[in-house]
């Protein structure tokens, strides 16, 4: 008998859990102390090689599969089978009923692609239902004790409160040679008995006691507020015998679509998605893809239907944001490139020009006094000393004419004993100044 501080297979008993699962639930921590849902079934009658062939099967799948609560260990303890998922905490649908019914389709098709990807490796849930999905705080819809059936049994309790979601195979006695197995026409029944609790809003044989016998023998009356064809649909998805159901849940969600999506708004629910309506002599496309768990349904205008701190699934996590067309964004993207090579080339220009400026307003340095003077050229006229002013600012040279000199004659510097330089224009000619070294 498990206890609670108990040890089992390393992991520490803190806490009983109530769970729909087929085996006890607890609450436990692992050797680094992570919580951990344990499922434990004592005084199992079935042999351990099989336990361990499922148990293969159900660790291979939650590697392989999204949208369902991992399993992360499993064993035997003497007469025991024990399993490890992942701890989840999230809210259930059936604990968030009615606040679910304008994303009831996108909730369904979250689940029917799980599903679908675990029927294509051979596995299915085998007692899926309002109370085995749960929602996340980013929206998704996710599948918890998936499999429990191929490790334990079907749940022996038919008087438990999740027996109005089962189907009537999952009360068969496991050793009645006639007994109907549980496959994926199973999952067919619970993905029909979600939809059907989505859409109203409530549980099926509410204020009923005998629900074993309701899930043997009676199908839920059909729902107010939606069409009959909707109605017919989930009334072949409840249908008592596996053959007479939808057989895989692409088939369900083919007859189901149509049907849902532009449909009218629910009671109490957000408007239909908005989109172009259908004309209503328009035949169904028969080159139409088969829509089976595609997503196609864009997200409801009202997001109000979600508990708080929960998000909506995950169609409708992704807002629509309107962009500039692409020709507005190229112009703008060109007129900003023109924008910043203009100014690149200002900046490359100003700065040479303000440095050459600077330059020629510094006055050039005095030249060397020659070693000699000439005496050949007494007709030259020489410029007035620079008269010193200790009281004046820096006094500036006057300009001196070039003297003029003979053809073949040697030119020699003159003197410039205490006077300014005379600026010496390039081939003789007025102009501007020429400084050689001095420009950049």
């Amino acid at each position: 008998m498990v206890i609670l501080g108990q040890e089992l297979a390393g992991y520490t008993i803190v806490a009983s859990l109530d769970s729909p699962a087929p085996a006890e639930a607890y609450r436990a921590l692992d050797a680094d102390g992570r919580e951990v849902t344990l499922y434990v079934q004592e005084g199992m009658g079935i042999d351990a090689d099989a336990f361990r062939g499922a148990l293969e099967r159900l660790l291979s799948l939650s590697a392989r599969v999204h949208g369902i609560v991992p399993v992360i260990a499993g064993g035997m303890e003497g007469d025991a089978g024990w399993i490890a998922a992942r701890q989840s905490d999230d809210p259930s649908v059936e604990d968030l009923l009615p606040r679910l019914r304008s994303v009831a389709y996108e909730l369904v098709v979250d689940v029917a692609r799980t599903l679908g990807a675990a029927h294509a490796l051979g596995l299915s849930h085998g007692d899926l239902g309002p109370h085995t999905v749960v929602i996340t705080g980013q929206g998704a819809a996710v599948l918890r004790a998936f499999g429990l059936h191929l490790l334990f049994g079907a749940p022996e309790d038919a008087m438990a409160d999740a027996a109005r979601y089962r189907a009537p195979e999952l009360f068969n006695d496991a050793h009645d040679p006639h007994a109907r197995a549980i496959d994926q026409r199973t999952d067919v029944y619970g993905l029909g008995m979600l939809l059907y609790c989505l859409l109203g809003g409530e549980r099926p044989f509410d204020g009923r006691d005998d629900l074993d016998v309701c899930a043997l023998d009676e199908v839920p009356p059909p729902l107010e507020g939606v069409s009959a064809q909707v109605n017919e649909a989930l009334t072949r998805a409840l249908s008592k015998d596996p053959d007479a159901r939808f057989q895989t849940v692409h088939e369900l969600m083919a007859a189901v679509r149509p049907l849902l999506v532009g449909a009218a708004p629910l009671a109490g629910g957000a408007p239909p998605p908005r989109g172009p309506r259908p004309q209503a002599a328009a035949a169904p496309s028969l080159q139409e893809s088969a829509p089976d768990t595609e997503r196609s349904v864009p997200a409801p205008a009202s997001r109000n239907t979600l508990p708080t701190g929960t998000l909506p699934p995950e169609a409708m996590r992704h807002p629509v944001v309107e962009i500039a067309a692409p020709r507005s964004r190229s112009n703008v993207l060109l007129a900003g490139g023109a924008l910043l090579l203009v100014a690149l080339t200002s900046a490359a220009v100003a700065v040479p020009l303000s440095s050459y400026i600077a330059q020629r307003g510094i006055p050039p340095p005095p030249a060397e006094p020659p070693a000699h003077a000439s005496d050949s050229h007494h007709n030259e006229s020489t410029a007035s000393p620079v008269q010193c002013d200790p009281g004046a600012s820096e006094a500036v040279g006057p300009a001196v004419e070039a003297p003029a000199t003979k053809a073949g004659a040697t030119r020699r510097a003159e003197p410039a004993p205490l006077v300014a330089t005379p600026a010496v224009e390039a081939k003789g000619s007025p102009g501007q100044p020429w400084y050689g070294d001095q420009l950049f």
